[in-house]
């Protein structure tokens, strides 16, 4: 019988291999990462990925891997049916999301001077092997929901910062927000 690939390996094989640079070609990184995520659709990767869904209570984050040179941090992203993350704005250089399974709706906003409520610039609907990203310098937050009311769905989260760190927009009236800064919590480092 063979042996199933291990997706975690193979995920920080392409994630080495694409980001030799503070500005990776993150094009490159979703064919590539997507391709993977396509190769398992015959369940290759379902047993692994059922192990981290009986891991996860509730919307949980956990590291792949991370490094200072060049500021990255990749990880899984667990969503329970019909999660809906707040507003936030990524504080690193670059991010992307890609759906390793389920299907996920994406919200962006656009951002503007301090204290003019941020406006909703476009939704893009992700399936299994899709993915978004954007730059910092595109002044953008954005939310996800999981589209499926009965089944968590799984992404892959890259960002372009060691630790990942984002501004969290909360509304407070009609116009008005708070705004916070925040480290993303760690529910735990995958090994293997």
């Amino acid at each position: 019988m063979a042996r199933k690939p291990r997706l975690i390996p193979l995920i920080r094989s392409v994630v080495e291999d694409g980001i030799r640079s503070t500005q990776p070609d993150l094009g490159f990184l979703a064919r590539e990462l997507g391709a993977l995520v396509h190769l398992g659709s015959d369940g290759r990767y379902q047993e692994q990925l059922n192990s981290l869904r009986s891991r996860a209570k509730g919307f949980s984050r956990w590291l792949i891997t991370d490094s200072k040179r060049p500021p990255y941090s990749v990880f899984f992203l667990v969503w329970p049916p019909g999660h809906i993350t707040p507003l936030n704005e990524l504080r690193g250089r670059w991010g992307m999301e890609l759906v390793i399974q389920g299907s996920l709706e994406v919200q962006e906003y656009q951002l503007s001077d301090e204290g003019v409520a941020p406006t909703r610039k476009r939704m893009t609907w992700l399936g299994e092997s899709d993915a978004i990203w954007f730059d910092r310098d595109q002044h953008c937050a954005h939310r996800g929901r999981n589209l499926s009311s009965q089944h968590a769905a799984i992404t892959l989260h890259l960002a372009g910062a060691r630790q990942a760190r984002y501004r969290l927009f909360e509304r407070l009236g009609d116009s008005s927000w708070n705004v916070r800064s925040r480290i993303a919590a760690v529910d735990g480092r995958l090994t293997v």
